[in-house]
């Protein structure tokens, strides 16, 4: 009986195996290519023959029902476009080949139920296929990108053709191993859901032997970043060597997004990134970059730099990705963020609530900023100003806030003693002035005070009924206010009684002496101010201190002072015109390229600047009103008459948009003309709302006053920038440059 029994097991294995292998024998035909060797690879095995008047043959054993298999010649390495392969499907039984060496993709294979539905399918796809060959080699040989991307928007139906019929294989095909790889192919651009509901159809053989492995695999990466689900944790060094854990920031929301230095649609993106940064920071929004700039760190720290994707609220790290073997293109995934949130496309981006938890895959800028309002509330944020004024009853009191580029004006009268004023600001700060009564359009005064406008609510008592004097009281912003104006007031008030003396004095001496006084009290008020904003990094009053004075200060101070203004302040601060001023300022450095512009000369003629290159060239930025301009006029020209002949040009930008007829009289009056003399207008223009600097050649160079030249060499570079009074230094470096 135990015979019988061990007997019958033995034949349940063997019937097992030969259920999970198989023989396969291939007859082939093969024209041109007697006396060649040919090869066919599936799995582990690598077999060949050599092809004898115009046939082959293969055989052999498979230890599975389904194989992926490749017929080729010659090596497979480099473009496989120049390869000589087809692609087949191997199975158990006979199969049969048609080949031509020289035509070696358009082979024809028969044998087996998988090639057989694959030979259905290409006949579907025949046209298709055919027109997307054809495309494909135009694509290759386009004259230029924009014939380049035309080829490709004539490829894109054929695309979305050729996808469409596989997708619907896939679909009514659950017992094809043809179906896993298609999905592979197409699982990238699925979700979660469509991928698994093919995968969960697929039958038992075919998950079993259709090396479904990395669908599999993508199922898993996908389940893991669904809505509600925690988000991936990872620890990697960051941009500034630091360790950094994605599971820090719980407690705050966070926008991942997974990004390259290389990859234009995200650089695109960060700026839009920039702007929900600085709206929503104030709330508690964190930005946690991954960068696929593994193989290139100088790039990616550029580029976050380029894009001012920095504070204290950006993390960036790289994705981890490792290259092992750069033959066989063999990565380590072992620390591949990317790959533990199923990153196909750049840019990917996830949205994090403050439990830590995935909120959605982010489809558009609409939806996460959606969604962001959802989890943070409106980036807004309410405000109040409760006044007492006696003596002031049915007078008119008027809030002036906003940013020097856009003001808010709100209105209400005093009654009973009392008024108040609301509002709402779309960030934690803005500066305000308070109006009590009318404004004198003459003297451009009237009774005004000073007031920060924050979350939350401002009273102002002024028992005189004078605004002038009264005591406002705040949160933080309000209390820098009323140190600094505290610091400064005692020297106002001096300065205010210097100057009435200076109207009534009745000698030179006297007012000199009184000139010399008031010198002093501006000196030390300018020391009040920069004293504020070079130790009070913190207050929303600095930058709007910093404005006044960066005029005159070096781009190397003004960034200095600028950096070392908290996160808070930088962001939501009245900052444009130094962020402006720093921009333009790093670009004028000695040794950058200068600026180029396009305007029309003083005879209606286009120039551009940048036609001078090869020339050395003086760039002076002038009018005709500006007496110290006038009186640098004759130097300038004894320098052109010296060295025109050497290759100096001289440039005009005039600050005479509005006086046309004064700046070309001036012209002439002052001998500027010659055939290296150029002719400019700054190109300021004056509208109803202010004025528009598109093309204000002054802005680009960072000009406050004039005169102010720039010298630049023949290769169209900054050599140095030329003050009022500082003709030597000119002088010097011309000679250096033309000796």
């Amino acid at each position: 009986m135990k015979t019988r029994l061990t007997a019958v097991f033995c034949l349940m294995l063997i019937a097992a195996a030969s259920m999970a292998q198989g023989k396969y024998a291939m007859k082939g035909t093969i024209r041109n290519a007697d006396g060649q060797m040919i090869h066919l690879r599936h799995g582990e095995v690598n077999d060949s023959t050599l092809v004898k008047k115009g046939k082959f043959a293969f055989k052999g054993v498979m230890d599975k029902p389904y194989e992926s298999a490749i017929l080729y010649m010659g090596k497979l390495e480099g473009r496989m476009d120049e390869v000589k392969y087809v692609q087949f499907s191997l199975e158990p039984g006979k199969l049969t080949a048609d080949i031509d060496a020289d035509k070696f993709k358009k082979a024809v294979i028969h044998g087996g139920k998988t090639q057989e539905e694959d030979n259905a399918l290409q006949a579907q796809m025949e046209e298709v296929n055919k027109q997307l060959e054809e495309l494909n080699n135009a694509y290759r040989h386009a004259a230029n990108a924009e014939e380049g991307e035309a080829i490709k928007a004539k490829m894109a139906p054929y695309s979305k053709q050729a996808s469409e019929l596989r997708d619907n294989f896939m679909n009514t095909h659950p017992d094809s191993y043809l179906t896993p790889q298609f999905l592979r192919y197409a699982m990238s651009r699925m979700n979660y859901q469509e991928l698994k509901s093919i995968y969960d159809g697929l039958s038992d053989n075919v998950k079993r032997y259709g090396n479904c492995e990395d669908i599999v695999q993508e199922i898993s990466a996908l389940e893991r970043v669904q809505q509600g689900k925690p988000a991936p944790d990872f620890t990697a060094t960051d941009i500034n060597g630091r360790k950094f854990t994605m599971s820090s920031l719980r407690g705050h929301v966070t926008i991942i997004d997974f990004w390259a230095s290389w990859c234009v649609p995200c650089r695109k993106s960060n700026p839009h990134m920039l702007e929900l940064y600085k709206k929503y920071r104030a709330k508690g929004l964190e930005m946690v970059y991954v960068s696929d700039d593994d193989r290139n760190e100088a790039a990616w720290k550029k580029a976050v730099e380029q894009d001012k994707l920095t504070g204290e609220g950006f993390h960036h790290v790289l994705r981890g990705l490792k290259l092992v073997d750069r033959k066989t293109h063999q990565y380590d995934k072992t620390n591949d963020i990317s790959a533990k949130y199923a990153i196909h496309f750049l840019p990917t981006k996830y949205l994090i609530d403050q439990k830590g938890n995935i909120v959605c895959k982010v489809e558009s800028d609409e939806q996460l900023e959606r969604e962001l309002e959802k989890l943070l509330g409106k980036a807004e944020y309410p405000f109040t100003i409760k006044g007492n004024v006696a003596n002031a009853e049915g007078k008119e009191v008027t809030l002036y806030y906003g940013s020097m580029h856009k003001q808010d004006v709100i209105k209400t009268t005093v009654k009973d003693g009392q008024f108040t004023l609301s509002g709402v600001i779309s960030s934690p700060y803005a500066g305000g002035s308070l109006l009590l009564g009318e404004y004198n359009p003459q003297t451009g005064g009237g009774d005004f005070i000073r007031v920060a406008i924050e979350p939350g609510t401002t009273t102002v008592d002024a028992p005189k009924g004078m605004l002038k004097g009264a005591t406002v009281k705040g949160g933080k912003a309000q209390d820098d206010v009323n140190a600094y104006d505290a610091q400064l007031n005692p020297v106002m008030e001096e300065m205010n009684a210097l100057e009435g003396q200076m109207k009534k004095a009745k000698t030179d001496k006297q007012r000199n002496a009184l000139k010399a006084k008031m010198e002093v009290l501006r000196e030390k008020y300018a020391n009040i101010s920069k004293q504020f904003y070079t130790s009070r990094g913190d207050s929303y009053l600095s930058p709007q201190l910093l404005m006044m004075d960066m005029g005159n200060m070096k781009y190397e101070e003004i960034k200095k002072i600028y950096n070392a203004f908290s996160e808070r302040v930088r962001l939501y601060g009245d900052n444009k015109e130094i962020e402006d001023e720093l921009e333009a300022l790093a670009k004028i450095q000695p040794g950058a390229t200068a600026p180029d512009f396009t305007a029309n000369d003083i005879n209606g003629r286009p120039f551009t600047f940048s036609s001078l290159k090869g020339k050395v060239v003086i760039l002076d930025f002038w009018a005709s009103w500006c007496v110290p301009c006038r009186k640098s006029n004759p130097h300038m020209k004894a320098l052109y008459e010296k060295y025109h002949d050497k290759g100096l040009e001289m440039v005009y930008v005039s600050d005479d948009d509005r006086n046309e007829k004064a700046w070309k009289a001036a012209v002439e009056k002052d001998g500027l003309t010659g055939d290296g003399f150029h002719h400019v207008l700054r190109g300021l223009k004056q509208t109803a709302t202010g004025f528009d600097k598109t093309n204000d050649i002054s802005q680009k160079y960072a000009i406050h006053y004039l005169p102010t030249k720039y010298l630049i060499d023949r290769e169209g570079n900054i050599v140095c920038k030329i003050n009022e009074g500082e003709d030597q230094l000119l002088d010097q470096k011309l000679e250096e440059l033309l000796k």
